[in-house]
């Protein structure tokens, strides 16, 4: 989801146990104050939207298909806050909904927005780091520490600091992948994207007015990251404009039968956009002159893409790779046949057998350990 390597120290299934504990925990605080909205107009309108999100996302993600999806209306209209936990279990207060005035459009970019925190495994990734700073606590703690009672304190001390230090604002990393990911999501649902650029107007005037809010906090903005969101809506426009607007997705995600859910096909995921998927849909992707022995290291994870045909994975692989031979270009070829990019697979595949006439670009000719048992030469170049 991100490109990125992140730390984790957590199983999944801790994740989303944790998870699901301390969404209960805190929804049953709410229920005690009657503070949970049940079957509205308002608690229908978010649950017509989040499903037509998670439709999209579960397309990017097909595992999340099984996840425990849900979204919960806290009638607050004094916070402006909204949040996804890792399985994606969601909560948006009365205050964002409706003391921001915000259209469904608005509303989805930023359930989105949370959406794309869950997918992007950031809960997971935070909960990795509290794990490292709490053993970092424990030896530091140790190493000051003359008696059992003065460790004790320390550690209580430093815990503090440290748990501080963890509780920080979402990173702007984090925040930048989750923008990305949700204004994608909600123009694929049918939802404008120039509403992410309202959306943060809205919430910079709003948090001016009433000197900060819960969502500032964990949400840090900036004039910059308004530019961010500008800057993608040319190419969200696309997809908002093939995507279906209006009406409900075929299945109810948040309360449909679970076991009657749509199977997805892990195989074939959607990608999120950035310039380099861009230009490698429409068969512009240049390889360049990278490592021979790199791209020996990864011919063992490429072929295995290929033969699961996980196409996604196999072009970023190989893209990542960059190494200019004809068995990458074959690669990219087959992963665009199958992802539906008829011209860029021709495109790649023309340059393959032409990169497999010439020694020093044929990987059965350039000494390679195996090329994956594929000599480009004779294998099936059609798309």
């Amino acid at each position: 989801m991100t490109g990125r390597s992140q730390l984790s120290l957590v199983s999944p299934d801790s994740v989303m146990k944790q998870s699901s504990l301390h969404y209960g925990n805190l929804l049953g605080d709410f229920r005690k104050k009657d503070k949970v909205l049940i079957n509205t107009d308002l608690t229908r309108r978010l649950d017509l939207i989040t499903n037509r999100l998670i439709e999209q996302a579960v397309l990017y993600r097909p595992e999340t298909a099984q996840w425990g999806w849900k979204v919960t209306v806290i009638d607050d209209i004094k916070t402006i806050n909204a949040f996804c936990m890792p399985g994606g279990l969601m909560a948006i207060y009365t205050g964002l909904a409706e003391g921001l005035h915000a259209t469904d459009d608005e509303i989805a970019q930023v359930m989105g927005h949370e959406i794309g925190h869950a997918l992007a495994n950031h809960g997971a990734e935070k909960m990795s780091m509290q794990v490292a700073s709490s053993i970092a606590v424990l030896a530091v703690s140790a190493a000051v520490s003359s008696n059992s009672r003065q460790f004790q304190s320390n550690q209580a001390l430093f815990t503090v600091s440290a748990l501080a230090f963890v509780n920080l604002p979402n990173s702007r990393t984090a925040e930048t992948e989750a923008d990305r990911i949700g204004i994608e999501l909600a123009a694929r649902a049918g939802y404008k994207p120039e509403a992410a650029v309202s959306l943060w107007q809205k919430m910079m005037v709003a948090n001016k007015k009433k000197g900060g809010s819960d969502f500032w906090r964990t949400h840090p903005a900036s004039e910059r990251r308004i530019e961010f969101l500008q800057g993608l809506a040319p190419p969200m426009q696309l997809l908002y404009a093939t995507a279906s607007s209006g009406g409900r997705p075929p299945f109810d995600w948040l309360n449909g039968d679970k076991t009657r859910r749509p199977v997805m096909d892990g195989r074939q995921p959607l990608a999120f956009y950035s310039e380099s998927w861009d230009a490698f849909s429409k068969g512009r992707s240049e390889l360049g002159a990278g490592s021979a022995l790199a791209f020996t290291f990864v011919q063992g994870k490429l072929s295995k893409l290929f033969s699961e045909k996980n196409w996604r994975d196999l072009a970023r692989e190989t893209l990542d790779a960059d190494f200019r031979i004809d068995l990458a270009y074959f690669y990219l070829g087959k992963a665009a046949a199958g992802l539906g990019f008829k011209d860029a697979a021709k495109n790649y595949l023309d340059k393959a057998s032409g990169l497999a006439g010439i020694p020093d670009s044929s990987c059965a000719k350039h000494m390679m350990v195996s090329c994956s048992g594929i000599d480009v030469m004779n294998a099936s170049l059609l798309p």
